[in-house]
């Protein structure tokens, strides 16, 4: 589970992790790995064997689960969900072979659960004619959360940074286009700019992690005022800490660390370089704290003199 939440909510500090421990390429393929591995790189191994538990026994257990629990709340899904779970672990392991290990067990993984509600729900019927509109929109919806939540981790466990917003923009469009041309030929073009359009909206939506940004806003402004009026040192609490890939800045923050500057420079220190790992944040990460330390300790030394 520790890892499952890296790879989705910390993939640039899981990327660093896996430097510190030997690993040379973090996104490379499963070959890449397992050479690393016989070359003397335990870690790589060791990475490998938890990642493809994730894909191979994680994924179609908690898609199972799913499932079953969707089956009892009344929603109608088309049989065989169990079986499309073992195809998406298949399709996982296929791409860690060919595009890279993360990018294997986050779309295998991620597109088993929402095949359940994109795929078996949508053909029995659960959101209205199997080729309306409703069904595109779910279908197209289902699409985007994958895509959106799998690109930024994936570029980042690769390359040790979030995507630009630029390449995040490029992405959407790819993501919202094929699916257009596709099912524009297959169904018919209403369904398709139904899940063209939908798709669109939830790469853009999930990308840039929109409703997780609502979350860190309240505990940002949370933390920063229990610490401003209680005095109790909360700086550990902060969202940029705990999640990587947030593309807007956090309130507050440039705030709270003026709090804490004085009296916890180390932590201080650490939430700077966490803000350099978020797009967001990068502008108050290390040119703010230099101008903050460098004030402290100016204020600091006229303090006796006067």
């Amino acid at each position: 589970m520790k890892l499952l939440l890296l790879l989705l909510f910390r993939p640039v500090d899981l990327h660093y992790r896996l430097r510190a421990a030997g690993i040379l390429v973090p996104g490379g393929r499963i070959g890449q790995l397992w050479k690393e591995q016989a070359e003397g790189g335990r870690a790589a191994g060791l990475y490998v064997r938890r990642m493809l538990l994730l894909l191979v026994v994680g994924s179609p257990l908690a898609t199972a689960l799913v499932g079953l629990g969707l089956y009892c709340a009344g929603i109608p899904l088309r049989g065989g969900w169990a079986v499309s779970a073992l195809c998406c672990s298949a399709v996982g392991l296929t791409l860690a072979q060919v595009s890279g290990l993360a990018a294997g067990v986050l779309l295998g993984s991620l597109a088993s659960l929402s095949i359940l509600v994109g795929l078996h729900a949508t053909a029995a019927g659960a959101f209205g004619p199997v080729e309306g509109a409703g069904a595109g929109v779910v279908v197209g919806v289902c699409l985007g959360m994958v895509s959106g939540l799998s690109v930024g981790s994936i570029a980042s466990i690769a390359i040790g940074r979030g995507p630009s917003v630029w390449r995040l923009q490029m992405a959407a469009i790819v993501t919202s286009v094929v699916p257009m041309l596709v099912w524009s030929r297959l169904v018919n073009t209403s369904f398709a700019g139904a899940v063209a359009a939908s798709a669109l909206v939830a790469f853009l939506v999930s990308a840039f992690r929109l409703p997780l940004y609502a979350l860190e806003v309240l505990a940002s402004a949370a933390a920063y005022a229990v610490e401003r009026w209680t005095g109790l040192p909360t700086l550990h609490w902060v969202p940029v800490r705990h999640h990587n890939l947030s593309y807007l800045p956090h309130p507050f923050l440039s705030r709270h660390l003026a709090l804490a500057v004085r009296s916890r420079p180390a932590e201080v220190l650490a939430v700077a370089d966490a803000c350099l790992r978020s797009p967001g944040n990068i502008v108050v990460g290390w040119p703010w704290v230099v101008q903050a330390l460098e004030r402290s300790s100016a204020e600091g030394a006229r303090g006796p003199h006067s």
